[in-house]
């Protein structure tokens, strides 16, 4: 009988240890709440339809190759949301050295992306989250 009751206890241990040791779904993270990578994408498609549009903005991607464009933004989204996913572009200071990108220019963007990311249906909150971790980049965005 006692040595029924070490195994009892002994598989209530295990159980135990092991639903600690199982990562709890990551359903929190700000890449899942964008949709994951075809999220951003949908996201990065949108946004560049609108930069297209907006005559403020589109000359400062007259010389970009926009496929390439769109493959290193959603590599940087999904990083800077938390995705995990291999950045291969230049630091933000380097890629827009010399594009004298003006604070109405990047305000601009950051409307454009609101909007996409609404067009995405994407909960305010998590909208905020994602330029929170962009806002910091400002200084290596504008200005040179």
């Amino acid at each position: 009988m006692r040595h029924i009751g070490m195994m009892l206890v002994s598989c209530i241990l295990l159980v135990t240890c092991l639903g600690c040791s199982i990562a709890k779904p990551s359903s929190n993270l700000l890449y899942q709440r964008l949709g994951g990578y075809h999220g951003l994408e949908l996201i990065a498609d949108d946004l560049l339809q609108l930069i297209s549009q907006d005559e403020r903005i589109v000359g400062h991607f007259r010389e970009t190759d926009i496929s390439i464009f769109k493959q290193r933004l959603v590599e940087h989204l999904c990083v800077v949301s938390g995705g995990g996913c291999d950045y291969q572009g230049e630091s933000m200071l380097n890629a827009h050295q010399g594009l004298n990108i003006s604070q109405a220019d990047f305000d601009a963007i950051v409307g454009h992306l609101t909007q996409a990311m609404q067009q995405n249906d994407i909960p305010i909150q998590t909208r905020n989250a994602l330029l929170a971790k962009l806002a910091p980049m400002y200084g290596d965005i504008t200005n040179h």
